[in-house]
Formats: C-alpha cells, sequence, structure tokens
C-alpha cells in the first residue's frame, strides 16, 4: 500500500473546520449511459477497483446506502485496518442516505430507495437506514453524511418537499450531535433547496455534492455555494463516460499541450476552481493516474477555454435536480 502516495493529495476546509482530501473515489458501479435500458447499480463490480483505489493511495471514499457498495468498502477497508496497514484516521468515508426512485428507476429494491410521500416517519427511516450503513461499513461514524436527493420527482407539493427536507436534515444534524457523522451535507441541491435550509436557520451543509463537468456547468450555483462556505463535490466528473466528453477537441489540445490525458485535464480543471472531484474507474492504470494532479497547472487561457466549451444547455449524465420541487 503506497502511503506515500496518498500523503500527497491536498485537503480543503470544510465549514466545520474538518478537512476534506480533494480527491476521491466513487464507489457507485453500474452502467447507467452505456445501455438503451438502465441497467443500474452492480456493486459486484466494485471488489477490484476499490481494492486498486486503496492500493493507489486513495483515502477518500464515496459510497451511499443505495449503491450497495457500503460493505464492499467495509471489507476491503476492513483488512487493510487488521492488518496494521491503514488507521481510521487516514480515511475520508462518505455516505449519502434518503435516495428516491429517479427516472429512469435504476434498478434498485424499495429497501434501498423510497418514496418520501409514503413514509409516515422520515425520520425514523433516516436512522434505521443509517444504522444499517454504520453496520455495512463497519465503522461506527462516517466523516461525510450527505442526503442524496432533495425531494422525491413525482413530488407537485413543494410545502410537503420544503417540510420533508427540513425534517431529514434535522435528523442528520441528530446525527453530528452524537459523533456519527462528523460532517453533513447534500447531493444534487439547487440553490433553491439550499436556501429551504439556510433560510430556517439550520446548521449550513457543509458539502454540495452535484454532477459537474465542462458539459454540466453551473456557475451560479458554484458562487452561491462558495459565499455560504459550502464546498462543491463534482460526481461524473467526465460525464460517467457520456456525450464524447474525453474526446472533446479543445480539451484534447489541452491535454497535448500539458502532456496529460483528457481526464487529468478535467479534474485539474475543477481543482484549479476549487471543487473536490470523485473519479471513477475500473482501470487500473486510470486509477492511478487520476492521483496524479499536483505536479502540473492549467493556465488561465486554457481554463478559460474548458470554461467554453459548455453548451447552451446542461448535459447531465444522471436524473435533472431542477426538476425537484
Amino acid at each position: 500500500m503506497n502511503d506515500s502516495q496518498s500523503a500527497v493529495i491536498p485537503s480543503l476546509t470544510l465549514n466545520n473546520g474538518r478537512e476534506i482530501p480533494v480527491v476521491g473515489f466513487g464507489c457507485a458501479f453500474g452502467d447507467w449511459t452505456g445501455k438503451d435500458e438502465m441497467q443500474g447499480f452492480r456493486p459486484e463490480e466494485s471488489w477490484r477497483p476499490m481494492t486498486l483505489a486503496l492500493e493507489a493511495g486513495y483515502r477518500h471514499f464515496d459510497t451511499a446506502f443505495c449503491y450497495g457498495t457500503e460493505r464492499h468498502l467495509g471489507d476491503i477497508v476492513g483488512r487493510a485496518l487488521a492488518e496494521g496497514k491503514l488507521t481510521r484516521d487516514e480515511l475520508f468515508v462518505t455516505t449519502k442516505l434518503a435516495h428516491p426512485p429517479t427516472p429512469p428507476h435504476v434498478a434498485i429494491s424499495h429497501r434501498l430507495t423510497w418514496d418520501w410521500r409514503k413514509v409516515d416517519d422520515l425520520a425514523a427511516r433516516v436512522a434505521d437506514d443509517f444504522d444499517r450503513s454504520k453496520e455495512m461499513l463497519g465503522m461506527g461514524h462516517v466523516d461525510l453524511l450527505l442526503m442524496h436527493w432533495p425531494g422525491t420527482f413525482e413530488n407537485q407539493d413543494a410545502g410537503f418537499a420544503k417540510e420533508a427536507r427540513l425534517a431529514i436534515w434535522e435528523t442528520f444534524e441528530s446525527f453530528v450531535e452524537r459523533g456519527d457523522a462528523h460532517s453533513i451535507g447534500v447531493c444534487n441541491f439547487t440553490q433553491s433547496h439550499l436556501d429551504d435550509l439556510i433560510e430556517a436557520g439550520r446548521r449550513v451543509p457543509a458539502v454540495n455534492q452535484t454532477e459537474y463537468h465542462p458539459y454540466c456547468q453551473d456557475p451560479e450555483l458554484l458562487e452561491f455555494c462558495r459565499s455560504h462556505s459550502i464546498i462543491v463535490e463534482a460526481y461524473a466528473p467526465f460525464a460517467s463516460g457520456a456525450f464524447g466528453l474525453l474526446k472533446d477537441p479543445v480539451i484534447s489540445e489541452i491535454s497535448e499541450q500539458l502532456g496529460r490525458s483528457t481526464g487529468q485535464v478535467i479534474l485539474k480543471w475543477h481543482l484549479q476552481q476549487g471543487r473536490v472531484v470523485l473519479p471513477k474507474s475500473g482501470n487500473a492504470k486510470r486509477i492511478a493516474q487520476n492521483l496524479e494532479l499536483f505536479d502540473f497547472e492549467i493556465d488561465e487561457e486554457q481554463l478559460a477555454r474548458i470554461d467554453g466549451v459548455k453548451p447552451s444547455e446542461a448535459q447531465r449524465s444522471a436524473a435533472d435536480p431542477t426538476t425537484v420541487l
């Protein structure tokens, strides 16, 4: 296990004073862009990539209750902990709760996703799921807990949506108070969703994890988060391999100029603009390559050119959070 590699990954300071490594390993496996019909999550595909990621030096892992990979991550890091190759303090583990059924449905059972409108006690459901997450991870706490979505897609009642978000968030706050979650944040939240929490006087999320890549940019959301000291995490930083992003001619030209892969250029573009990135790969070479980001820089002109590939409408590999009330 390459401890010297893990030591060189910088961190950002969250709004509660804790640190988050700027590169994490995404633990959602499956195929939701390459087939005519949704394949859904395939946790059995995660064993080798997550093992390779730990060996390559990743110490920040991003999983979720609905991915089905919490047990896999717990087993993989558990072996390293048992063998004395790793300590819990060296890890940064994120998981997520409260994932509704999403269009198209990603073939997850109702035990892992649930319609907020059909749950009698949201706080109890979230608490039960969190207990299950910790059990699967084999951990007494997580470093970051995220609300996976701001609501249920089919819901047309804005008042209910706001009330439900606040109820779940209040439960998340209780996890911080008892030490089970060191930091809490949100995932797929727009500015209006964030406003609901902030205007209610609740704890400001430490993180907003959202799909973000050169073909899916939202400068206004970035500025709003920055103004409230909310770190933006980019999931699907390569658009999950869709839309030909990794072969974009502008990015390809810059990668040739820098002598780096297009993937490395995209990740560096994120990092230089202050975002945390969560690349995922099943290829050992690319897994290692995605950490080799700290010995080169993209100049301002090149950064602007990457910004400029933004299409008129965002191209998303996941569902659109702006459709959630």
